[in-house]
């Protein structure tokens, strides 16, 4: 029968403490005891799925994407001064082509810098719908443009804030709450004070036929920015979408062209416009918006993209001297209330996509928003 190995005692513990020299035992029953058991922290039922580190990983990802919205926000905001200053000079529909053409070309080139060129993005047929939705949309937009100013170009084409989240709610079943009703309708009413100044007569004019139009590029916009979310949420490199989408513009808004002439700028001033045009505000602010919409609904971008109104106010009134009238500061101030109640109205977990980023949480993302909920 094999001896039990004697047992490890606890010896003579000799402390500088005077209490635990007086008190041997008490010492002896702290040393043996076992460890103390902390108490956990309460997380929600979504942060527990989520390892701490993917969390701030997505956080820093919605971040960078806040950034992006508003980057392109500025580098749009631009173009409408920019727009007005060359339908001057150059046909509007050559202007869409033109733009568009040089705006893919850069794209292509920054793909074959990356080496991630690859022509089989023009196999989808959505990338196609929605070169002609935007090619349909700027045509109206420059016909518009040449009608109105630039600064009501500019909130008139942005009411697309408060028609998305209509859309959204048809393609993505994203909740239509009474909140999200209300901010649509101070949003139309806004674009009625800012295209009529309340007054029947106004509806003959020339300036309300350019309103018209650049309207109805807005809510053609809306359906373009709900097709180019589906196209995100499938996945695949998104710098080659932004790529396609221009490309695909470009090409169908040529098919006009060969209806009425070719009608090139007659002057250096036309074709700076439009090198302007085509390099600044068309590749890189459609690049930064559509990674964005990764982690970030249109619903809240659109809100975001509001800031290129005050860009185009601002340079419309130093190179254009466009001054604002008080049906313009109203009719502005009731979509920008519009939108900005719409995003109020933003309720659930937002859906996963399909491809690219995951989203972030409601809850992780309102703590840091402070306190409003973004999908």
């Amino acid at each position: 029968m094999r001896a039990k190995p004697p047992q490890a005692t606890l010896g003579p513990i000799r402390s500088p403490c005077p209490v635990a020299r007086s008190h041997p035992q008490r010492l002896k029953a702290f040393a043996l005891a076992p460890p103390l058991r902390h108490r956990a922290v309460p997380v929600s039922p979504v942060e527990s799925l989520i390892p701490r580190e993917r969390i701030a990983v997505r956080l820093s990802d919605r971040q960078r994407d806040y950034g992006f919205i508003v980057l392109a926000s500025v580098l749009w905001g631009t173009s409408f001064p920019g727009s007005k200053l060359t339908v001057g000079t150059v046909d509007p529909l050559f202007l869409t082509f033109a733009r568009m053409g040089i705006g893919a070309l850069l794209g292509l080139v920054v793909l074959a810098g990356m080496r991630r060129l690859d022509l089989r993005v023009f196999r989808e047929p959505l990338v196609w719908v929605l070169g002609a939705i935007n090619a349909v949309g700027f045509d109206l937009q420059n016909e518009g443009i040449l009608l109105t100013t630039a600064t009501k170009t500019a909130l008139l084409v942005n009411v697309n804030a408060v028609i998305i989240p209509a859309l959204m709610v048809v393609f993505f079943r994203e909740a239509m709450t009474r909140t999200k009703v209300v901010g649509i309708l101070i949003g139309t009413f806004g674009v009625v004070v800012i295209a009529t100044k309340l007054d029947p007569a106004s509806l003959t004019g020339g300036q309300f036929a350019g309103d018209l139009l650049v309207f109805v590029a807005g809510v053609v916009w809306a359906f373009y920015v709900v097709g180019a979310k589906r196209m995100v949420d499938r996945g695949g490199d998104y710098v080659a979408l932004t790529s396609g989408i221009l490309a695909t513009t470009a090409l169908l808004a040529a098919i006009p062209l060969f209806l009425v002439g070719w009608p090139l700028p007659t002057n250096a001033s036309g074709w700076l416009g439009i090198a302007f045009l085509g390099l600044v505000p068309t590749f890189a602010p459609l690049m930064l918006y559509v990674a964005s919409m990764r982690t970030i609904s249109p619903t809240i971008s659109g809100i975001l993209i509001l800031m290129e109104v005050v860009v185009a106010a601002i340079l419309s009134f130093v190179f254009l001297q466009e001054g604002l009238s008080p049906y313009t500061v109203a009719g502005g101030a009731m979509i920008l209330l519009g939108a900005f109640v719409v995003s109020r109205g933003e309720s659930g977990p937002p859906r996963p996509a399909t491809g690219g980023l995951p989203p972030v949480p409601n809850d992780l993302d309102g703590q840091e928003s402070g306190g409003r909920p973004r999908p």
